[in-house]
């Protein structure tokens, strides 16, 4: 029988362990050699999680799997969470393939998908990996905000103005070059004056104040500044989430008072929000 490998990484650190790509080859072609199997193609997705099906390899061999003549019968995986650790992608994919008469096989995970028995295994081992994958979450998610909610600097872009140094084995914030520390400090000065984005960003490039990136300062990275609580010495953490936009509600976010250094005085910090708040209207 004709049969395509799927292969899978989610991460760099699963290409030097068990999961790697070349030992999850081997394993599926030492399986498929038990079996008499012919692998007549193999689809790989490297740093691709199984959370999701929009993996590019994952994509193309279900749409050759539902294409009428195709050359194969049968998916073969090193493990079914290589396939998804999302049951719900395991239910939907797998009737799709079922109905084009092709069914997942595990390399190290005996079933037979086509009985009862092996439907029933299957399924469990599915929703065990679901629950690794959640807990999992759930637990980094944990950690995450302890540290948090103590003011440690719980990764992600260190803001500008502001260096990271290890204090008891945890990161936090203390103020970083004094020629940033005084930009940020003119920000919310010329801020507090009744100047909008544009005009501080135009004097920030006059002074040769470079930002972050060591790039000219844009009206956007200069309300960044003044929206920001950290200069106020405070940590806000979780308020939305990774590669979004949108903010999450307001409760679910997790605020740290006096965590490091400020580089303003609530004085400063009311006035420039004052002032930012009368342009609004206007």
């Amino acid at each position: 029988m004709n049969v395509v490998a799927y292969l899978r990484v989610s991460s760099k650190q699963q290409t030097e362990r068990e999961l790697s790509i070349p030992a999850q080859r081997e394993a599926i072609q030492r399986y498929a050699d038990q079996k008499g199997w012919i692998i007549v193609e193999e689809f790989v997705d490297e740093s691709k999680s199984a959370k999701t099906a929009d993996r590019p390899a994952f994509q193309r061999m279900i749409a050759k799997a539902k294409q009428p003549q195709k050359d194969f019968k049968a998916i073969v995986v090193h493990k079914f969470d290589r396939f998804s650790r999302s049951r719900e992608d395991h239910v939907i994919y797998k009737a799709l393939l079922k109905k084009q008469g092709i069914f997942v096989y595990s390399a190290t995970e005996q079933t037979e998908p086509n009985t009862p028995h092996g439907m029933l295994l299957e399924g469990m081992l599915e929703t065990i990996s679901e629950y690794y994958r959640l807990n999992l979450k759930n637990e980094t998610l944990k950690g995450l905000k302890e540290n948090a909610s103590r003011g440690f600097h719980c990764g992600g872009r260190i803001p500008y103005g502001y260096r990271t140094i290890v204090v008891d084995g945890h990161v936090t914030l203390i103020p970083g070059q004094r020629h940033e520390v005084q930009a940020v400090q003119l920000i919310f000065k010329l801020a507090a004056e009744g100047m909008g984005g544009k005009k501080i960003a135009r004097i920030l490039n006059e002074y040769n104040l470079a930002n972050a990136d060591d790039r000219r300062w844009s009206p956007s990275s200069v309300l960044s500044i003044l929206d920001n609580q950290v200069y106020l010495g405070h940590r806000i953490w979780n308020k939305r989430t990774k590669g979004m936009t949108q903010f999450k509600d307001q409760d679910e976010w997790i605020i740290t008072p006096n965590s490091h250094p400020p580089l303003i005085s609530q004085q400063q910090w009311d006035a420039a929000q004052t002032e930012l708040q009368q342009r609004k209207k206007k």
